[in-house]
């Protein structure tokens, strides 16, 4: 079966421009699809893993790989390699140990292209020997061996002698040579001499110059450097032939492994380049179903221009076997009918198709029947061609097949061709054939809309434009629109309207009023059409608008951030103030205690009215804010517009945002502090209430080290009546400090047995 009218062998010849070497393009190009599950199964997995690769790691290292089958067959039967041979074993090696180290690093996933990878034999000792004695740029090295390296001496020694001798031969007999340059001639340095000088020297004669001026001689003194040239040159050629068969030897035991690895990295390479073709295409590997079911998602030709490309949806649910597909000529009926027949065999070869989604059946064969295929041979006319081809797919076609017929019926009497069309669709049908057909013909569009078993289609025309759109729309027939397209081009009015009154009088009132409703209904799917980009700006705008008010919400956030820290900073400013003038009173005049307290709270005052003049804004659940009629700090438990719920010493109240300020968490609470020379960011009491055990213990701990640090004499913890658990815990804590002195419940006016006086170990 020929699938050249489905545009595959262009397919593959696309493709085998992705491989790395000869062996494997030429693989991609007789690449059949199979018809077996399990193979095709396997082929698309190994290339969905490839383009796993190309997308994580990129493709696998092959570059420098050569088809290198001749060389090894070679070697195998005993035969000397050439260097340049010798070197493309080496690099082959040296391919084979990348692309191992490549799959072995790789860590994703790779269960069907393992055993590909794993079943690599490589030989790292022969690339190494054979890289000891050959250069990157073929050359056999000096090192090779003792013996050439001996050779080479001589060689250049007897190079260099002869260089001598020639320049002062040239010297002494300048007057009868013609050029003071030497040539070679016959592998050999001869000087050139005045034709009446040639037998001055003697020696050999290696012919005359084009003009017979000149004779080339090689004189007496020359003769033997000449030879000791020679000579060295036959010697480096055999050393080097006998290098050469040496390290033949060692590919030898190698050949059948490189063998079986050049097929394999061949394979390999094949299931990247066909990974590569579904990366730059955006395909992706189509499903098996066992159903007959077909559906390729947003289809798109591959041949097409990706800029002028019409993607498509194609579904065809088992309970359709029969597609029929209508529409003007040229409007995109052969296209789709292509699409669907050229994924399938794509898939059957383990090749990315071009849609979003695609799962298609496993068909025991694909049959087509495309385009004019007059045989000039057996002189049949077009229309015997099709008969001939409609015979033997009649004849082969099983339940399990899809049968692809473009402009069924077509080439003869439209009413003859329309009878035969719809008998060899109701054959076929009979039989569970899957057939996809296009058609102009109204008899087949109405046998469509009569058998439930039958799904319509067709392809779009633009009137406006007076071109097609090559739109798919499943469920409507397609119109010729022929008269528009007729008056388009001015045809004479009078013409139009008798061709319609022809048409009318031949048509069936029914089949008018079916046209009628199909111009209707395309009319509708164009309106949905048009609606659904409308959606789709609108959707893209909203997205817009949602981006902008994120930036917008961002850009609000960062100044209130910005505002925040110069807050922080002035509320800083005046606690180091405070501290200042505290520090001054006590050194000059021990002022007593109730005007320190009071110098204190004037400064405190001034702090509060700071941050009261900030705004309370975007607050959120867990935030910390704090009562203006009352200073009472509490956490917010939920937000409702402008009312939000406030947890108060276990106590929840609804208060509108406008009476709440910004407070702070409990262990950032300050006190003013009584006659003690505490630093003024730490507090003289720690308010765990509210607290869990697990989450209170962290913050009295923070609390002792910072009331340490500052060096305050002592401190109050506020924990609480509740079970007594908290104060147990707290107590517990306080006994393995080593630097408290001592620690007691308060007494009236300290809280209590709701609060712990502690008193620190005086610390110089």
């Amino acid at each position: 079966m020929s699938w050249d009218v489905l545009e595959y062998p262009l397919i593959l010849e696309e493709i085998s421009h992705y491989t790395q070497f000869s062996v494997s393009r030429e693989l991609i190009l007789n690449l059949k699809p199979q018809f077996k599950p399990l193979w095709v199964t396997r082929e698309n997995h190994r290339t969905e893993e490839a383009m796993d690769f190309l997308r994580i790691v990129g493709s696998c290292p092959m570059s420098g790989m050569k088809d290198i089958s001749i060389a090894l067959e070679k070697a195998s039967k005993d035969i000397t390699l050439t260097i340049e041979e010798l070197m493309d074993v080496a690099v082959f090696g040296r391919g084979l140990g990348l692309a191992k180290s490549y799959y072995q690093k790789a860590e994703i996933k790779k269960e069907y292209l393992s055993d590909l990878f794993i079943s690599i034999q490589d030989h790292p000792r022969v690339s190494i020997e054979i890289e000891k004695c050959i250069s990157p740029s073929l050359e056999m090295l000096d090192s090779a061996s003792s013996t050439l390296k001996s050779i080479r001496q001589r060689y250049r020694k007897a190079i260099s002698d002869r260089e001598v001798v020639t320049q002062r031969f040239m010297h002494q007999n300048a007057s009868k040579l013609s050029d003071t340059i030497s040539a070679i001639r016959n592998d050999r340095v001869v000087v050139l001499v005045k034709s009446s000088e040639k037998n001055s020297f003697g020696g050999l004669i290696h012919g005359e110059s084009a003009s017979g001026l000149s004779t080339y001689v090689e004189p007496p003194v020359l003769l033997d450097l000449n030879n000791k040239v020679s000579l060295a040159l036959e010697e480096e050629k055999e050393e080097i032939f006998r290098i050469c068969k040496e390290l033949s030897q060692f590919v030898k035991p190698i050949a059948d492994d490189y063998l079986n690895a050049l097929e394999t990295m061949a394979l390999i390479d094949s299931y990247f380049a066909r990974a590569r073709f579904g990366e730059i295409h955006d395909g992706r590997v189509a499903e098996l179903k066992e159903s007959s079911s077909i559906y390729f998602k947003n289809a798109r030709h591959p041949l097409i221009d990706p800029k002028q490309v019409v993607s498509n949806t194609y579904h065809l649910e088992s309970s359709h076997p029969v597609l029929l597909i209508t529409g003007p000529n040229t409007g995109g009926k052969t296209v789709s009918l292509k699409i669907l027949g050229l994924f399938c065999l794509m898939t059957y070869s383990g090749i990315p198709v071009l849609a979003d989604e695609a799962y298609c059946p496993m068909f025991d064969q694909i049959f087509v029947d495309i385009g004019d295929d007059q045989s000039i041979v057996q002189s049949l006319s077009t229309f015997s061609a099709h008969l001939s081809k409609l015979a033997t797919i009649c004849d082969q076609a099983t339940s399990q097949s899809l049968v692809l017929l473009d402009e069924l019926g077509g080439g003869t009497d439209p009413q003859e061709g329309e009878s035969l069309a719809i008998a060899v669709l109701d054959f076929l049908k009979d039989k569970g054939v899957k057939v996809v057909a296009t058609t102009h013909y109204s008899k087949l569009k109405e046998y469509a809309l009569k058998s439930n078993d039958v799904l319509m289609a067709s392809v779009q025309f633009d009137m406006e434009a007076m071109r097609p759109t090559f739109k798919y729309l499943e469920g409507i027939a397609g119109q010729s629109y022929a008269f528009e397209i007729a008056a388009r081009f001015n045809l004479n009015p009078q013409i139009l309207e008798k061709a319609n009154q022809l048409k009318i009088e031949a048509k069936s009132e029914q089949a008018l009023l079916q046209e009628k409703l199909e111009r209707k209904m395309i009319e509708l799917k164009q309106f949905e059409e048009t609606l659904q980009s409308q959606q789709s700006e609108l959707e893209s705008l909203r997205n817009q608008l949602t981006k902008q008010e994120e930036e917008f919400n961002q850009t609000k956030e960062n100044r209130l951030l910005k505002a925040q820290d110069e807050i922080d900073s002035m509320i800083e400013a005046a606690q180091e103030e405070a501290q200042t003038i505290l520090d001054e009173m006590r050194a000059q005049s021990k002022a007593p205690m109730h005007e320190l307290i009071a110098k204190k709270q004037q400064i405190d005052s001034k702090r509060i009215k700071v941050k009261e003049e900030t705004k309370l804004e975007n607050i959120e659940v867990g935030d910390w804010v704090k009562l203006k009629s009352t200073n009472q700090q509490g956490q917010v438990l939920q937000v409702k517009k402008k009312q939000v719920v406030v947890n108060i010493n276990g106590i929840r109240m609804e208060v509108n945002q406008t009476q709440l300020l910004r407070g702070e968490a409990p262990k950032q609470q300050k006190q003013v502090s009584i006659k003690h020379e505490a630093i003024a960011s730490v507090p003289l009491e720690c308010n765990v209430i509210g607290y869990r055990v697990e989450e209170a213990l962290p913050i009295v701990s923070r609390y002792i080290d910072d009331c340490l640090r500052a060096k305050m004499p002592f401190a109050r913890i506020i924990h609480g009546h509740g079970t007594g658990a908290l104060r147990q815990a707290v107590h517990t804590l306080l006994a393995k400090q080593d630097r408290i002195e001592s620690y007691r419940l308060g007494g009236q006016g300290e809280g209590g047995v709701g609060a712990t006086v502690v008193t620190f170990k005086s610390q110089v």
